[in-house]
């Protein structure tokens, strides 16, 4: 008898077939009582030669565990991958045998063969999370490739399993990509490339394999054998196509999970033309994905060179061939498309979002533009002539004309490029010149009040720079300006890069400087379903009871060799991971969820043993992990539901922001209208996550005392509610009125910004003592006002609306409040321009006791009216309405008539709906 470790029992007899011991008349038997033993018997001496033999061979017997995160990696060798794991177990000569997870398991001592245990790890060692660029699945079809990863280096750059490399008549250093190989992989990767070169016979198309090594990257190269160009017809584009498509067919039948291809044809060996080999490789592989099965194929690298004269335009090119093909027919080829120079955006002092974009700023439409020049120079190619050349001109001459200092931001009209000013800087090549420039730029956008701007490389063009220095200035001026002092305008900061190697330099200076910022994707969804009203809190607490944190597979891997042992528990792991996902659902995408639903996606996950956990990167988002197939089908089910609630939210918000109207007390004391989601979200009482204001500041609120509280500052701010009429939206200065409310007059705060407008002018021309100003809240007034502005707008395209004044007396003062300018007193005060309703651009002519007569007090009153003039003329005292515009159509008439054409000191309208009384000033 032989004691024995107790997990050597079950798997004793696989074991001894390991050792490789010849099979002898003696018999041996495996048991647990009285404690776990083997018992051998047979002739005496033949037992004893056994008992031997066994006892040096079970002495180097080594175990290890390998744990996985959810039970699908178990469920998987028990169905479709136990040939998997029969043929680790074979090839590494282990025995894998299945565990139940202990999360607190003890090592056992060594048994007297001296058989060693490793310690089992944690799960929280032992996560696995395979990142893949994985989205949507449409129904009822299957997904080829899971997804392309567009990469901006060489191939010797690439952490993948396999790289494609073309050669020329098998000749290892025949292309750039091959002498780059030779010169990583050192003496290795030439004598192993020679030693295959010299035993096969290669045909055009043919594959060459090797294996690869750590310094390379990856596991195995593919060599193609290429022919040089011979136009679109020839034997190249036959043999290249070929080549490709047997590369992509080995990694299928190899169980490899990605591949980097670089374009192969272009350059000085092959000579294609760039457009025809990206032709080729995306045609090749578009074939495969609609027609054969990927297996563990989940990646595809396109590896572009970006010191490549043509890498932009080769970028561009992929990029738009791999779009095109993403899905055709209803199936899904490629699900997502990443790249290296996907936009890049974060969050920088506490508000303004940084985005890094690759591409043309002549695209660009922000409120702001910055063009860098040496004002001189403009026919030179350069982004200053592509500015010039969009804007016109008009603006060339300008500058030409200009004399600007060194280190000053001067500002132009934008001529026909579509933002609001062209902001001109020279940069002289100077580091520190640009990082203060840059500190200007945005302290002119904050002080003009542009919320957004874009900036291209100043310098890293044709002033010659180095890119990294360039960014490094750059992003100090960000951080210097961004960090200094509040910015209430300026939201957005564009970076705007056409060249790849520039676009990168940035992304990686931007990740240093800015390493604890908040990096987001392009497009952050702002709209939460409906069936979350009220019910944030429950239904995070519903989603916790998704989460499988406990739920492992848990394998035990005993051998004879730890190296053996070591590098089986490596495969099994490697293969199991290559045909999982990882998808990482944000919050918004949970929050439309109902009970139902997350029933339905408990029953999910435990059926395909999925692993579901809360992501540690940001609240409410979760993480679902295991075999493609199930996660496929997580994603599927929440891709479906959430769209649909989605668009019924977006509906209710529409709906409801032509109701209700929530606003906000902005820093300058002016009324602001929230944003739909954050009206949509207060009046349904849903605060528990804040609301985002226009700017896209986060407040927290207090719907009972009215007050919202800045995240981060703690600034206090105040909320208004405007219930709109059906047919009207109501000015956001206006306080609530009630449905039995036509009329309300409302006394200003001295203190309120409505308050010190209305004063500053009056006091333009008038120096009377304001005794109170009162806001006129009448709906009906306000209802005619506006339909008769829409007549107007639709006739002149615009209404021409002016804030003039009217004095008036107490007797009629209270009528006009009620219903409005009346014309029918049309000559109380004169008719000199027509016998209309009449209104001064001046306070002071108002102010005059001819017109707002004294009262007992010795109190004045005058109306701040919105006025249409729309088009008009001057006028005389016989006329009752304006004359027409053309005397061929009599029926169009001039809107208003004035005292004189140049410049107005008096207005006279015909229409009692044409003026809308404001507010009534009260002075002595």
């Amino acid at each position: 008898m032989i004691d024995i470790s107790s997990e050597l029992v079950d798997c004793f007899h696989k074991l001894f077939d390991l050792t490789a011991m010849k099979k002898t008349k003696v018999t041996m038997k495996t048991s647990n009582v009285p404690h776990p033993s083997v018992f051998i018997s047979g002739p005496y001496c033949l037992v004893q030669e056994v008992r031997a033999d066994l006892n040096a061979k079970l002495a180097g017997v080594t175990s290890d565990t390998l744990v996985l995160d959810g039970r699908g990696a178990q469920r998987y060798f028990q169905t479709h991958g136990k040939i998997t794991k029969e043929l680790v177990e074979s090839f590494f000569h282990v025995v894998i045998r299945e565990k139940v997870y202990s999360p607190d398991p003890k090592p056992k001592a060594s048994a007297a063969l001296g058989l060693i245990h490793s310690h089992v790890p944690s799960p929280e060692g032992t996560t696995v999370l395979l990142r893949t660029w994985q989205s949507k699945k449409l129904p009822n079809c299957k997904s080829k490739l899971a997804g392309w990863r567009m990469s901006r280096s060489d191939n010797m750059n690439s952490n993948v399993n396999v790289l494609v490399v073309p050669m020329l008549n098998k000749g290892l250093a025949s292309t750039k990509i091959g002498k780059c190989l030779m010169k990583k992989g050192g003496s290795t990767i030439r004598r192993n490339f020679a030693l295959m070169a010299a035993t096969c016979t290669l045909a055009p198309g043919d594959i060459l394999q090797l294996d690869g090594s750590p310094s390379l990257g990856c596991s195995k190269i593919y060599f193609i054998e290429c022919l040089p160009w011979d136009g679109v017809k020839g034997q190249s584009v036959q043999a290249l196509g070929n080549g490709l498509k047997r590369c992509l067919d080995l990694c299928v039948q190899q169980c490899w999970c990605s591949v980097a291809f670089p374009v192969i044809g272009p350059g000085i060996v092959l000579k294609y033309p760039l457009r025809e080999a990206i032709r080729i490789l995306t045609d090749t592989i578009h074939q495969f994905g609609l027609s054969a099965s990927s297996g563990s194929l989940s990646k595809i690298h396109i590896v572009i060179r970006p010191d490549y004269p043509d890498s932009e335009e080769c970028y561009s090119d992929v990029h738009r061939r791999i779009s095109l093909i993403r899905s055709k027919g209803g199936q899904v080829i490629v699900t997502s498309l990443t790249s290296d120079l996907d936009e890049f955006t974060m969050t920088v002092g506490g508000i303004v979002k940084l985005q890094l974009v690759f591409g043309d700023i002549t695209n660009e439409t922000t409120d702001a533009v910055v063009n860098t020049t040496d004002f001189s120079d403009y026919q030179s190619d350069s982004v200053c002539k592509d500015i010039l050349t969009k804007a016109g001109p008009h603006v060339e001459a300008i500058l030409k004309s200009a004399k600007v200092n060194r280190g000053d931001v001067f500002q132009t009209q934008p001529g026909s490029f579509p933002c609001k000013a062209i902001l001109h800087v020279c940069g002289d090549k100077d580091v520190g010149l640009i990082e203060h420039l840059v500190c200007r730029i945005i302290q002119h956008c904050e002080s003009s009040g542009y919320k957004s701007v874009a900036i291209p490389a100043i310098c890293a063009g044709a002033g010659g720079l180095d890119p990294d220095v360039v960014a490094l200035a750059i992003l100090r001026g960000i951080k210097t300006a961004t960090s200094s002092t509040p910015l209430h305008f300026l939201t957005n900061i564009r970076l705007v890069l056409i060249k790849i190697h520039v676009f990168m330099a940035f992304k990686h200076q931007t990740t240093l400087m800015f390493s604890h910022a908040v990096v987001k994707s392009v497009s952050v969804a702002e709209l939460l379903c409906k069936a979350q009203k009220n019910a944030t809190k429950s239904i995070n607490a519903d989603i916790n009871t998704l989460c499988t944190r406990g739920h492992q597979s848990v394998f035990q891997f005993v051998g004879l060799c730890e190296k053996n042992v070591k590098d089986a528990k490596t495969k099994l792991k490697d293969l199991y991971l290559a045909q999982c996902l990882t998808k990482t659902f944000m919050k918004d995408q949970l929050e439309g969820l109902t009970q139902d639903d997350l029933k339905s996606l408990k029953q999910l996950v435990e059926a395909e043993g999925l692993y579901v956990q809360r992501d540690e990167f940001g609240p409410g988002r979760l993480t679902v992990s295991g075999p493609n197939n199930g996660v496929s089908q997580v994603v599927q089910m929440i891709c479906t539901i959430t769209p649909l609630k989605r668009n019924l939210r977006l509906k209710e918000e529409e709906d409801l922001y032509n109701r209700v109207t929530w606003c906000i007390l902005g820093h300058r004391n002016n009324w602001e209208r929230l944003p739909k989601t954050a009206n949509y979200s207060l009046e349904n009482n849903d605060r528990a996550g804040g609301i985002l204001d226009a700017q896209g500041i986060s407040w927290s609120v207090d719907l009972q005392r009215m007050e919202a509280k800045r995240e981060g500052t703690g600034e206090m701010a105040k909320l208004k509610r405007l219930q709109n009429p059906p047919d009207l939206t109501l000015p956001l200065d206006w306080d609530s009125m009630t449905t039995a409310e036509d009329l309300k007059v409302v006394t200003l705060e001295s203190s309120s910004a409505e308050y010190q407008t209305v004063k500053k002018d009056f006091r333009k021309t008038a120096t009377n003592t304001i005794v109170k100003i009162q806001r006129v809240q009448n709906l009906h007034l306000l209802r005619t006002y506006e339909m008769q502005k829409k007549h107007i707008s639709a006739l002149r395209s615009r209404a021409e609306e002016k804030l003039l004044y009217h004095g008036t007396t107490q007797e009629n003062c209270d009528s006009i409040m009620h219903t409005g300018f009346n014309r029918s007193f049309a000559g109380q005060n004169g008719t000199s321009y027509g016998q209309g309703t009449y209104f001064a651009v001046k306070a002071s002519y108002s102010a005059n006791s001819s017109y707002s007569r004294p009262a007992a007090d010795g109190c004045h009153l005058m109306f701040v009216a919105r006025v249409l003039t729309g088009s008009y003329t001057v006028g005389n005292s016989s006329m009752k309405v304006p004359p027409p515009l053309n005397s061929q159509q009599p029926h169009d008439r001039y809107d208003s008539l004035v005292d004189r054409i140049d410049k107005p000191s008096m207005f006279v309208v015909f229409h009692d709906s044409q003026a809308y009384p404001d507010y009534l000033i009260t002075f002595k």
